[in-house]
């Protein structure tokens, strides 16, 4: 039997894509196929650890979650979601990725996009959240 401690570091929690703390006390919880996101983009390539504020999408197949892309033909294309509220790290205690991972969400609330981690889904990209069609109920501030 293993009683030894282990310590992680996600980050320093940018939360800066929030405008207001509305919608956090009823936050939601998600599982991510961790094969959808792209290192570097989504998540840190080094440490491991996804960005607080990716917009998710339902991966039709799987029931998963994924990054909200138009171009995907998954089911990631059709509606955002929700956003990853807190960085989450993505490996195992045996230093492997995981495959799936259980994460809080934003279902509803006040975002500023020009602050969102990814940027295609900031304003203007070739995944622009402010134009998606979305499941929950979000106000895109400039």
């Amino acid at each position: 039997m293993d009683f030894s401690t282990i310590t992680s570091q996600t980050g320093g929690r940018d939360q800066t894509w929030l405008a207001s703390d509305h919608g956090l006390s009823t936050g939601q919880t998600r599982t991510l196929d961790v094969s959808k996101f792209t290192p570097g983009t989504h998540f840190n390539a080094d440490t491991k650890v996804l960005f607080s504020g990716i917009g998710l999408a339902k991966i039709t197949a799987s029931g998963l979650y994924g990054p909200y892309d138009t171009t995907a033909t998954d089911g990631r294309e059709s509606e955002l979601d929700s956003f990853l509220l807190f960085e989450e790290g993505l490996l195992l205690p045996n230093g492997a990725l995981s495959t799936t991972v259980a994460v809080a969400v934003l279902q509803h609330g006040f975002i500023i996009p020009a602050n969102l981690p990814v940027p295609a889904q900031r304003a203007g990209g070739a995944s622009d959240v402010t134009t998606a069609t979305t499941a929950g109920e979000f106000v895109f501030e400039s």
